[in-house]
């Protein structure tokens, strides 16, 4: 049997493919832990969509490869969604490409841009993804620090010159996973700059941008000026609609970059099933309000772990978008050591922020993708613990 490549064998296992072993070994003690660890979205596809989806699978149409863009159906929905959400007019045609959710996408947009020699600028702490293509891919990963002082956003001024001119891609991610902080349009605005000045692709990561609370709706970088020449942005169904398992979602920006991302995954993919894109049709033109309801219950669980964390005397940065939590290492922890404890005393699955990054150290990342009844057990028992 021939050695794995190189690639592999220096990569270490993915973080929540680790978070699902520990959560195997814990049962195996006959305590189940309560899982808050990955984000994955727990409430069902709301009943209008699978509805959608049950129509449009009895299509023999659906059945055939579909274009490898995407539905026009699909990409016109995108386009109109970006019109009315964020005020961003983009070609649905030229500027939109229909993904598998956004993560196949991240790593095909690696591979149409990085190449040995050259640098991705990812922020810290930060998804994994972003970091591992770009060393796949032959690039030096330069990390951009998210200090909780700067309220997580990286500090432009600081990245180092050489970096700046030798950078491809700039990996950004607001709301951000796993800080949960959010970003301004002032921000973007400097970013979009940043990034003419020195002729850079702006990669945003816009998975969470419908899961806030008690702030403003969170903005595009898109509707920064000059991010339509320089940025492309992801947005996937998985976290709005609870469509995780779904894999459908698109990107929108800069026509060049989308045009470059097409053309990668044209030779890697053959699209979503025709079905699903109808029903992400239907998801975004939806009129029933569901996104409102689904902050809603993310609002009403997120102050229950809070406020739980907060009495049991651990110290928690709160939230005001996405379903995830960062907790402070109590004193003489580090975040794996933290982890592990809330895993094997207080039977809580958490990641600890160091799995992001350097820039994670010191905290751990909890997510409220889970039932209330579950996240009232958890805080009983990480309360029950002496930290």
């Amino acid at each position: 049997m021939p050695g794995r490549a190189e690639r592999l064998v220096q990569t270490e296992d993915y973080l929540f493919s680790f978070a699902d072993r520990a959560r195997a070994l814990a049962e195996q003690d006959g305590v189940a832990p309560v899982p808050l660890g990955v984000g994955d979205c727990d409430l069902p596809t709301p009943l209008h969509i699978v509805q959608a989806m049950r129509q449009a699978v009895r299509d023999p149409g659906a059945h055939r490869y579909p274009p490898y863009p995407g539905t026009p159906a699909l990409r016109e929905a995108a386009a109109g969604y970006l019109g009315r959400r964020f005020g961003v007019r983009v070609d649905a045609g030229a500027d939109v490409v229909v993904t598998l959710g956004s993560k196949e996408a991240m790593a095909h947009l690696t591979m149409a841009y990085a190449e040995p020699g050259d640098v991705v600028l990812v922020p810290d702490p930060a998804y994994p993804v972003y970091a591992t293509w770009a060393r796949w891919c032959g690039a030096e990963v330069v990390r951009v620090p998210l200090r909780e002082e700067n309220g997580f956003l990286p500090d432009l001024a600081a990245v180092p010159a050489d970096a700046a001119r030798r950078a491809k891609l700039f990996w950004v991610c607001y709301p951000n996973n796993p800080t949960a902080a959010l970003a301004t349009a002032e921000f973007f605005g400097e970013l979009a700059e940043f990034a003419l000045r020195y002729d850079i692709v702006v990669a945003s990561d816009s998975a969470y941008s419908e899961i806030y609370y008690d702030c403003a709706p969170p903005p595009s970088f898109l509707a920064a000026p000059g991010a339509l020449e320089c940025g492309i942005e992801f947005h996937s169904l998985s976290k709005t609609y609870n469509m995780p398992g779904w894999r459908v979602g698109f990107a929108a920006g800069n026509a060049a970059v989308v045009d470059a991302l097409r053309t990668v995954k044209s030779h890697t993919d053959s699209g979503t099933f025709g079905a699903i894109q109808h029903a992400a049709v239907t998801a975004l033109n939806d009129t029933t309000g569901y996104p409102e309801h689904l902050r809603s219950v993310y609002h009403q669980r997120m102050r229950l772990l809070c406020d739980g964390l907060e009495d049991a005397g651990l110290r928690i940065l709160r939230p005001h978008a996405t379903f995830y939590c960062l907790v402070r290492c109590p004193r003489g922890h580090d975040s794996e050591g933290f982890a592990k404890r809330l895993l094997e005393e207080a039977h809580v699955l958490s990641i600890p922020g160091s799995g992001f990054g350097p820039g994670g150290e010191g905290y751990v990342r909890l997510t409220v993708c889970a039932r209330t009844d579950l996240i009232r057990e958890a805080v009983r028992r990480i309360a029950a613990v002496d930290w």
